[in-house]
């Protein structure tokens, strides 16, 4: 799994969760695009399978 992360004046939260690496990449570049504030970048996480 894949996460989208936003940071922003040091607190960060999670905009997108996804299984491929790039649709990930996709949206990342979009909020880059988006000229909106905080940095974006990508996060790999265990799936729910490999947490069990």
């Amino acid at each position: 799994m894949f996460e989208v992360v936003v940071e922003t004046m040091g607190r960060e939260y999670v905009s997108f969760t996804t299984e491929d690496v790039r649709e990930a990449e996709l949206i990342r570049q979009r909020h880059i695009r988006s000229l909106t504030d905080g940095t974006a970048y990508i996060r790999e996480t265990k799936s729910a399978n490999d947490k069990k």
